[in-house]
């Protein structure tokens, strides 16, 4: 029997390959080990994954508690995990406060976040997570390049009060190389999506320093493969722009249910990744919809007023379905 792993298998497998530290591995054999399928064709997988883990765990025990490193690692919460970094005081705890509500540490001198800190901000009718990371530096601990390669999407907030931004940039650029966190598409290397964002817009000569950061970024990659958007905390300004970016960085979409002779339910949605398909949607739910679902029916702002869809039929943001099982 074969084993037909799903492709987010192969993804996290490649980031157990990338990792450096004990702590990363289990938690990537971990994730390995929860989305492989548990069938006949899986079972020797399944098998050599438990004792990688078990390996890890007795090299783990063995090390010095008193020497062991502090980590950190945030459990997914909500539609996304967005990671928030970038240089010292570039307005990283103020954009994240704002958004989450927070208790993360503000002051006008640089490294005042010393340690993560996580959030919920709300989009709409979903919660998305952020985690306001330590300012980049040299000689960062393990743990935080661990959490800008588990999250979804990363966040890099560069300041538009500052002329030296753009040799910050290169800096960070080179620690984050050096960390193998790549945030820009090169050809056959894996890549986090990032949104760049300049803070600080009510600055004099901000603007002038985004259009210079926008030509450094494009010796880099082109413009039209990044996502960039320039904003003020301190004025509110493009705040709301900037979380619709955020979302559209998830590629996630928003689905709802609605039961036979009924209204929709359109308070939670399930989420979905793009290009997610109903059966995706029924699993979701609940395994047996997957096992009993004969038909569906789907409702959007086009084409579709309760017609019936086959079960490979891909699904966009703000669909309605009618599951028949």
């Amino acid at each position: 029997m074969p084993a037909n792993l799903p492709p987010q298998y192969f993804e996290v497998e490649e980031k157990y390959r990338q990792a450096k530290t004990i702590e990363e591995k289990l938690y990537y054999l971990k994730e390995m080990l929860a989305i492989c399928p548990k069938h006949k064709g899986t079972e020797k997988l399944q098998k050599e994954i438990k004792t990688k883990i078990s390996k890890l765990r007795k090299e783990l025990s063995k090390k010095p508690k008193v020497s062991r490193a502090v980590w950190y690692h945030f459990e997914k919460q909500g539609a996304g995990q967005i990671a928030v970094f970038g240089s010292p005081n570039s307005g990283k705890s103020s954009l994240v406060k704002f958004l989450t509500n927070a208790n993360t540490e503000i002051a006008d001198y640089p490294f005042t976040t010393k340690i993560p800190v996580a959030g919920m901000m709300k989009y709409e009718n979903i919660q998305i997570q952020l985690i306001d990371c330590p300012p980049l530096k040299e000689g960062l601990a393990p743990w935080y390049f661990h959490l800008l390669r588990t999250a979804d999407v990363l966040l890099y907030l560069f300041d538009l009060s500052q002329d030296s931004l753009l040799d910050e940039a290169e800096a960070n650029f080179k620690i984050l190389e050096e960390g193998r966190i790549n945030i820009f598409k090169k050809e056959k290397v894996n890549y986090k999506k990032t949104v760049f964002c300049g803070n600080k817009l009510d600055w004099e000569n901000a603007q002038f320093r985004y259009q210079l950061f926008l030509e450094f970024l494009e010796s880099y990659s082109s413009l039209e493969e990044l996502k960039i958007i320039a904003i003020s905390v301190k004025e509110k300004r493009n705040l709301e722009e900037l979380k619709k970016l955020l979302f559209e960085s998830l590629e996630i979409i928003r689905v709802y249910t609605k039961p036979p002779g009924k209204p929709p339910e359109l308070k939670e949605p399930i989420v979905l990744k793009k290009n997610a398909t109903v059966l995706d949607a029924a699993e979701a739910l609940h395994k047996d919809f997957v096992r009993n679902l004969k038909y569906a029916r789907l409702w959007d702002n086009k084409n579709f007023f309760g017609q019936r869809v086959e079960k490979n039929h891909i699904l966009k943001d703000g669909d309605i379905i009618e599951f028949h099982i």
